[in-house]
Formats: structure tokens, C-alpha cells, sequence
């Protein structure tokens, strides 16, 4: 892909900043970013087409008569998501349902302002040996250039985003762009499923070097395990409703830094210590199976199997739950021997 060289792509990016979706700093990137000579130039060289993933306040006021004026064709769309191809190889993704594990953590003072670009997205469709090259070759090039960096799926474990699937991801967070905030560079392996049916949520990671994506739940409403896709909408008469997972930064609206704090304790606690963030998930595991959180158990089961924990070690640790739960019933129950003590002739207890 060429985008350096296509004036249609660069009309596409004038149409998105003449409808005030994309800023003048956030072009300047993607123009930077797709320069021959560029960090990502091979990349980008063997992408199938570029994506621009960017948050908006309601996906149902877009200004799509704008977007078929620019000779834009609807992808597909869901509920506060939607997808164009735009020409000159360039797709643009419009979300405000949560996406990233960043949108987890905002609060109504912390909340960004709407429209920004979430991440550049590099599609690398193809499953050949040189694609593949390149693919596996951006964790080293983020470690020696210093950029932080996270990986998703892998074999057997494809990556579930809202309703889309691909085999695997790698996420590269370069340093913000002067007074602006870094924009996230997706690298996406194999060819593009559309599930119209279903749902995963495998959330943009948080960059690692500023917090710990392990230490953030990782769904975003909509349950998702062992890397398979679930219903999109499941009719339930449960007091409980996943979507609420996704509102978990919604509690900070009322006292945001009561709520900042709680994370951050929440993430310093999790981080790797004398015991280990796979131990400290085991933990959380058994302490969500003994209060019988659904919230908990689906986030930390997802945790858990993103840290590489098997279900034997899972299901252990909520065996150990369920036992010191059952002491801890059965433990009580010398208050009640000291009732019935109380009320009983000496030597009569426990001749009933």
C-alpha cells in the first residue's frame, strides 16, 4: 500500500478533517508514519489497507452523505459501531462503545473529548512468509527502539474485537506527538472475519510502559473466554448484565479522585511483588468464586488465561476457595453449640 503516493487516500483525509473527524496534528502523524524511509515503511509496504479507528460521541450522527459524496461504501455497522471503506485504501472506523482498556479507566473529568483517532490500524491480510516476517519481527524493533509494546492472540487463539476477528495482533505505542497525546499503532495478522452474530472483547491494551493492561478488566461488556466469540445480545432475566463490566469507570462520575486512587492502588497491588501477578490472579480467581462476583469472575477468568494460567491451576485456586469458604460456614457453627450448650442440661448436648 502506497499511501504516500495516493491522492486518493489523500482525499480521504481531507474529508475526515473537513467533517472535523480528524485533527491537523493526527493527519500530520499518519502522513509521517507512511513516509518512505519510515520505522513501519515495510509494513505498511505489504498492507492490505490502513485504518483509522476513531472515537465519536454517537456513530448515529455521523455525517455519512458527506462520506458517499467522497465515494465511501458502507462495510457493516452495528450499534455504535461502524465501518467505511473510504478510497485510496483507507478505512474508517467510528466507535462509542468501549474499545480500549483506556476507556475503562476514564471517568467524567478524565473522559477525552470527542472525536480523536483511538490508533492507526495496519492490516496485513496476507498469510505469507513475508508478511509474516515482518509481523514477527515488530516486538524486537519496539524493544530496540525503545517503544512499548503488546501482543494479542496467537496460534489457536484468535483476537475478538466487537464483531470482528483476525489471527493476531501487535500493539506499538510510540511517544506522544509533542503536546498531543501518542496515538497506538495496530498491527493486524491474517484476513479479516466479520462474526454479524457475535461479539468478543478483546479491548485495545492500555500502553504497558503507564499502566498495567493485566490490572484492567478486559472485556468490554460483552463476555468472551478461551478466545471464542459470544452472543452480541442474549436475552437474560439476571439481575446482573455484563454490559455493566464496561461501565466499571462509570463509578468515578460522582468523586473521580476517590476512584483514581482506587485504581491506583487496585493496579500497585496487582503488579508483580513477592508474589507474582499469575499468583495474585489465582488469588483474585478464589476471591471472586467465595463472594460470588460475576463482574469479578469475568474479568479475572480472562486475566488468568491472558497471563497463561491453565484451567487446572484456575480451578484449583476456586477449590481452595470453596473449601476455606465451607470451613468458614462450618466454623460458625460452634456459636451454635453454644446455645445449645446454654439451654441444655449439663451432659445432655448432642443427645438429639
Amino acid at each position: 500500500m502506497k499511501l504516500n503516493e495516493s491522492p486518493a487516500a489523500e482525499g480521504t483525509l481531507e474529508t475526515l478533517v473537513r467533517n472535523g473527524l480528524l485533527k491537523d496534528y493526527e493527519v500530520a502523524v499518519i502522513r509521517d508514519f507512511s513516509q518512505p524511509g519510515s520505522r513501519f515503511h515495510d509494513a505498511l509496504q505489504l498492507a492490505e489497507t490502513l485504518h483509522l479507528h476513531i472515537k465519536v460521541d454517537n456513530t448515529h450522527q455521523l455525517p455519512v452523505n458527506g462520506f458517499f459524496k467522497a465515494g465511501a461504501e458502507l462495510d457493516h455497522q452495528k450499534d455504535g459501531f461502524v465501518k467505511y471503506r473510504f478510497p485510496g485504501g483507507i478505512n474508517a472506523i467510528f466507535s462509542h462503545i468501549k474499545v480500549s482498556q483506556d476507556e475503562l479507566l476514564e471517568t467524567e473529568t478524565t473522559r477525552r473529548a470527542r472525536p480523536f483517532l483511538d490508533h492507526i490500524g495496519i492490516d496485513l491480510r496476507q498469510e505469507t512468509s513475508e508478511v509474516r516476517a515482518v509481523f514477527d519481527a515488530l516486538p524486537s524493533m519496539a524493544v530496540v527502539d525503545g517503544i512499548p509494546h503488546a501482543s494479542q492472540g496467537g496460534p489457536g487463539k484468535p483476537v475478538f474485537c466487537c464483531h470482528v476477528e483476525v489471527s493476531e495482533k501487535h500493539w506499538l505505542y510510540p511517544s506522544n506527538a509533542g503536546e498531543h497525546p501518542a496515538i497506538p499503532l495496530e498491527f493486524a495478522y491474517g484476513p479479516l472475519k466479520v462474526n454479524p452474530d457475535t461479539s468478543g472483547c478483546d479491548l485495545r491494551p492500555a500502553d504497558p510502559s503507564r499502566v498495567d493492561p493485566a490490572s484492567i478488566p478486559s472485556c468490554c461488556g460483552t463476555p468472551a473466554s478461551g478466545g471464542t466469540a459470544k452472543p452480541a445480545t442474549v436475552a437474560s432475566s439476571s439481575y446482573y448484565r455484563p454490559s455493566d463490566l464496561g461501565r466499571f469507570g462509570d463509578i468515578g462520575r460522582a468523586n473521580p479522585a476517590s476512584t483514581r486512587a482506587f485504581f491506583d492502588y487496585y493496579a500497585k497491588v496487582m503488579e508483580d511483588d513477592r508474589l507474582t501477578r499469575r499468583e495474585k490472579s489465582l488469588v483474585a480467581l478464589g476471591v471472586a468464586h467465595a463472594l460470588k462476583c460475576p463482574y469479578c469472575i469475568d474479568s479475572v477468568s480472562n486475566t488468568c488465561l491472558d497471563l497463561g494460567l491453565s484451567e487446572a491451576e484456575m480451578m484449583e485456586a476456586v477449590h481452595v476457595a470453596a473449601a476455606i469458604s465451607a470451613g468458614v460456614t462450618l466454623v460458625h457453627s460452634t456459636q451454635l453449640l453454644g446455645h445449645v450448650d446454654a439451654r441444655t442440661p449439663a451432659g445432655a448436648a448432642g443427645a438429639h
